[in-house]
């Protein structure tokens, strides 16, 4: 608690136009002190729920809680490399570049499979770098502040034209969102901060080449590099290399990886026939191959336990059931000619890129023709965003197209400015991460406390997590909502240790399938504030005020004391030395010194002597929710004049 008493004679103040006047001595005590006064907000009915915002949770199979959505879902980004060494991200609900990121010291690093994680963030392979990079989603809060003047240096498209240009890109090293660089070339491997690595670098175009990325259920990475023949497992959180496989023994030249539900990370070796079936439940990995027959190119995985496999030059398509890693079949189809990235849509269809033909081209999961759709000038890669629409990355031009599978037509066109093309495979939205690999989805909402530099105490919630499933909670502060402290993870029903005081806090609940196929149940959460408990006010003894030179006064005070008491009351006590025609007292509070003051009695505090001896007052403040107030001491004379003095 904090009690400062200010004690000052006040000046005479005049009410009436009149030659003699009243002469008033009052007090105005100023009391700061902070009661047990604690804000809350639980969410747990549907309109609680959708303050904030759903991605791959929702409340209408079950009201009142949320689950996870049996809709695949991902967030509404799509990460694109660029043949100029960079990445952009791309609104996919509206086709505006958002940022752009320099991925190596060079310009010519070749970036190419560009791979979401479960938070949103991007992995990308740098072919002729020999390295793979991650760069965070600033919306997301995914950034290190490396020079820590607490403001994010990223790129942005600062003049809101949707494009990115030269002027709204950083150099390399510079961009806080450009979180790790890992290199993967032999006997050089390691992690580094953006330009702390001082080379060199493996420029072949089949060197070291990282071309097989995917991310598991634990939000780590799987790189594969191409013509040593490894696969490295990257912590998804620091970049750390945990573990290398060498698949040289198989024969195999990694192309392309997905991560199937089981776990089992599938790989496309484009000089081979097979793909790669690495289990990495067991120490060392279990590794095997499952021949396919033609040239893996593009891998996809569908929602009903099948690998779909282009082959390139082989005009063929395959299938192969994932429970037990057998090939289904193998169609020959001549429209399939050049046939590279691959993808499939929530109603397991079919679509592959053909960069001969420039088309994207749409089948059944039997391996029927549906329709080709003309996608322009060589596309690569096809993803899947947000709300199910396909999206197709050109390498013969600039564009990157949006395709509705309802109309089976393109209804976005976006040109990345001076990319100079996308060379483009991989989950660039994260869609397959999310839906297939593991099932995850986010709420996060944020809650106003009303007062800038709210202390916040604790994160509870209620929630049905089955065995291999997780609930996850973290938080963030803010002022401002422009600036935000560093993501804290929770405990439940725990105070918060490392999430410091503002008027805002962001909360991010993940639910998560890590096994099997039950959703855990987020029923209710509860965000407090800090309950700060008032300690008692220290004994003041009274000290006597000199009555005023001018005479006569109407009283004399010989001191006002406020203190705190319990259960958010304020106990005022004053006494008068003498009193002259006095008829009783009135007392005001604000919340701020020389503030918009209120009456704080319903009736006037009656005198308790009409003669020249002084009398002592007690009176209550009761209800009082606010942590400072200015209290002020008013005296009203038997005519009903006021004398009001501030201090």
């Amino acid at each position: 608690m904090k009690n400062d008493l200010f004690m000052k004679s006040c000046h005479k103040k005049e009410r009436r136009m009149k030659m003699n006047k009243l002469n008033l001595m009052a007090l105005v005590a100023i009391l700061f002190f902070y009661v047990a006064t604690v804000s809350a907000k639980t969410y747990t009915l549907d309109a609680d729920f959708d303050e904030g915002t759903l991605v791959g949770v929702e409340h209408e199979t079950v009201h009142d809680q949320l689950q996870l959505s049996s809709q695949a879902a991902t967030l509404p980004f799509i990460w694109v490399p660029n043949n100029e060494g960079t990445i952009s991200k791309v609104d996919t609900e509206t086709g505006n570049e958002l940022g752009r990121y320099r991925i190596a010291p060079f310009s010519d690093c070749s970036p190419s499979r560009t791979t979401v994680d479960l938070k949103g963030n991007c992995w990308v392979g740098n072919r002729q770098a020999g390295t793979v990079v991650k760069v965070g989603l600033y919306e997301a809060g995914q950034w290190v502040d490396r020079n820590g003047d607490g403001i994010i240096q990223t790129s942005m498209d600062t003049n809101g034209d949707g494009n990115i240009t030269d002027g709204e890109i950083l150099p390399w090293g510079e961009d806080e969102c450009v979180l790790y660089e890992v290199v993967l070339i032999s006997g050089l491997e390691g992690t580094f901060a953006p330009g702390q690595y001082p080379g060199p670098y493996d420029t072949a175009y089949w060197g070291t080449a990282p071309r097989g990325l995917a991310v598991d259920t634990k939000n780590n990475l799987w790189a594969g590099t191409y013509s040593t023949s490894k696969y490295y497992y990257i912590n998804g959180e620091n970049g750390a290399i945990l573990k290398t496989v060498d698949v040289s023994p198989w024969g195999h030249y990694p192309y392309g990886a997905v991560i199937d539900k089981n776990g089992i990370l599938w790989s496309a070796g484009h000089d081979s026939s097979h793909v790669l079936r690495l289990d990495p439940s067991t120490d060392p990995p279990t590794i095997s191959t499952v021949v396919i027959g033609h040239i893996p190119y593009g891998l996809g995985l569908d929602y009903l336990d099948h690998l779909f496999i282009s082959g390139w030059t082989s005009s063929s398509l395959s299938r192969v059931n994932i429970q037990i890693s057998v090939k289904e079949w193998t169609q020959y189809k001549s429209e399939t000619y050049l046939a590279r990235g691959l993808t499939c849509t929530s109603d397991n269809d079919v679509w592959i890129t053909n960069s001969g033909s420039g088309t994207v081209l749409r089948y059944d999961n039997d391996g029927n023709f549906k329709v080709s759709i003309p996608a322009g000038s060589v596309p690569t890669g096809v993803a899947v965003d947000a709300v199910g629409k396909v999206w197709v990355c050109n390498n013969g031009d600039e564009y990157i197209k949006r395709i509705n599978p309802a109309t089976n037509a393109i209804d976005l066109s976006k040109a990345i400015i001076g990319s100079g093309g996308h060379y483009s495979y991989s989950d660039m939205t994260g869609i397959v991460a999310r839906s297939i690999t593991t099932q995850i989805g986010n709420w996060t909402v944020v809650y106003d406390s009303g007062a800038t530099d709210t202390p916040w105490g604790t994160i509870s919630w209620t929630s049905n997590e089955p065995a291999g499933t997780v609930v996850i909670v973290k938080v963030r502060s803010s002022n401002d909502q422009a600036t935000w402290s560093p993501w804290e993870s929770a405990t439940n029903g725990n105070s918060l240790t490392a999430t410091p005081n503002g008027r805002y806090i962001q909360i991010e609940t993940t639910l998560q399938i890590l096994t099997g196929e039950i959703s855990p149940i987020l029923y209710d959460l509860t965000v407090k504030t800090v309950a700060v408990i008032p300690t008692p006010s220290p004994e003041i003894t009274p000290t006597p005020i000199p009555s005023p030179t001018c005479t006569p006064t109407a009283i004399t005070l010989a001191y006002f004391h406020a203190k705190a008491g319990k259960g958010g009351r304020v106990i005022l006590t004053w006494e008068t030395v003498t009193e002259v025609d006095n008829a009783g007292f009135n007392l005001y509070r604000s919340k701020r010194r020389n503030g918009h003051y209120t009456l704080v009695n319903n009736a006037i505090i009656p005198a308790q002597s009409d003669a020249v001896t002084g009398a002592s007052y007690r009176y209550i403040d009761t209800g009082i929710c606010q942590w400072k107030l200015d209290t002020l001491l008013n005296n009203l004379d038997s005519k009903g004049r006021v004398d009001i003095c501030f201090g």
